[in-house]
């Protein structure tokens, strides 16, 4: 049967050919440029890994530690007597020296008993010394004279008690400092052992804070330290305590830095972090995306031996920075797996593409198995 092409047909067909010529042209010149100079699996059948040959370095580092600040001596002054409060000497927030009157209470009749405990004291040892005179001619015995001194005794204890009393009723300030609290106003009437003010010392004042287990045996009292305040102040110090035994709920250790305060000035629980510089430490800095967790939960990087075979490098994280995080837990120079390290085992011998040679990602893709490849 004869087949009869016009004009149309011949020019769809000579498209196509023109069309397909192009097409193989464009994919055997792409093939050539995209040919991986290195096959996925090699001859041994080794599973590939892109390594780096990582180095350390000498890093400083600091313990760091969230604290916030505080007085470094803060009292609650009491009322030891019943009265009224007569007089407010001092307002919240006002310094005080120590010594100075902050508030006053009426002191009743506590100035009499005090004049009247002073002259049964005069009394009372006249009649003591007359009796020791009567004792030495025989005309009293000792009974009396014990008598007489009971009574001078009982003269001077009612005379310290009245004189405390009456000093109960000044409420003064125990040392230079600031009236953080004032609990009770002119005219109030206060019983025993009811807080009266509240006065700080920040003279010098500390920032305190709790050290966890593992850092706190690198601590030690004298250490220069510093912290950066929620303000963004920073301020130098020095250890001043760090306790003996550890919080049972916590687990931490208390810790107190102590700061020189010329200006008196400073406020109780800013937030702060405390830092403790600590001697420079052999470190490598590492992309955080790299670590993992092995079996027994322990934090690491996985790792070659000079054989190749994979091992676990079990980590310290030593400080984050911009860039990375610098750890401690490996050799000078260690071979680590930056890429597939999640397709092979342990103990497992592999095949490393180091990161300083070129090459592409399929090269450190799983190995396909033969039933993945159609193979058998």
């Amino acid at each position: 049967m004869t087949i009869h092409l016009n004009k149309g047909h011949l020019l769809a067909l000579s498209l196509i050919l023109i069309l397909t010529i192009w097409l193989g042209i464009g994919l055997s010149a792409g093939t050539e440029e995209y040919i991986n100079p290195r096959p996925l699996v090699m001859d041994d059948g080794l599973q590939k890994v892109q390594v780096e040959i990582m180095k350390g370095d000498l890093v400083e580092r600091a313990i760091s530690i969230s604290g916030k600040t505080a007085a470094n001596r803060s009292v609650e002054l009491k009322s030891e007597i019943r009265s009224k409060v007569k007089a407010v000497h001092k307002r919240k927030g006002e310094r005080v020296k120590k010594g100075d009157l902050i508030v006053e209470l009426d002191a009743r009749d506590w100035p009499a008993r005090v004049e009247q405990s002073k002259a049964s004291l005069r009394q009372y040892k006249i009649e003591y010394k007359s009796a020791q005179k009567l004792l030495k001619k025989g005309l009293i015995n000792e009974a009396q004279i014990a008598q007489a001194e009971t009574a001078l005794a009982n003269a001077k204890a009612e005379l310290t008690s009245a004189k405390i009393n009456l000093a109960a009723s000044r409420i003064t300030a125990p040392f230079d400092g600031i009236v953080d609290q004032r609990y009770v106003e002119l005219g109030d009437y206060v019983k025993e052992n009811v807080n009266i003010v509240k006065v700080l010392d920040f003279s010098p004042y500390l920032v305190v804070g709790n050290a966890a287990e593992k850092d706190a045996s690198f601590i030690n009292i004298g250490d220069p330290a510093s912290a950066l305040l929620i303000t963004g102040d920073i301020i130098k110090g020095r250890i001043s305590f760090i306790a003996a035994e550890s919080d049972e709920s916590t687990r931490t250790f208390p810790i107190e830095m102590e700061v020189e305060n010329l200006t008196g000035s400073m406020t109780s629980g800013l937030t702060a972090k405390i830092m403790v510089p600590q001697p420079k430490q052999f470190s490598h800095l590492v992309s955080p995306a790299l670590l993992i967790l092995n079996d027994q939960g322990k934090l690491g990087l996985k790792g070659l031996t000079e054989d190749d075979k994979v091992i676990f490098h079990s980590i310290q994280i030593v400080k984050a920075v911009s860039n990375g995080i610098w750890i401690t837990g490996l050799e000078e120079e260690s071979k680590i797996i930056t890429v597939g390290q999640g397709f092979v085992e342990y103990g497992e011998i592999v095949s490393p593409v180091y990161k300083t040679e070129p090459q592409s990602e399929q090269e450190i893709e799983p190995q396909a198995s033969l039933a993945e490849t159609g193979q058998e």
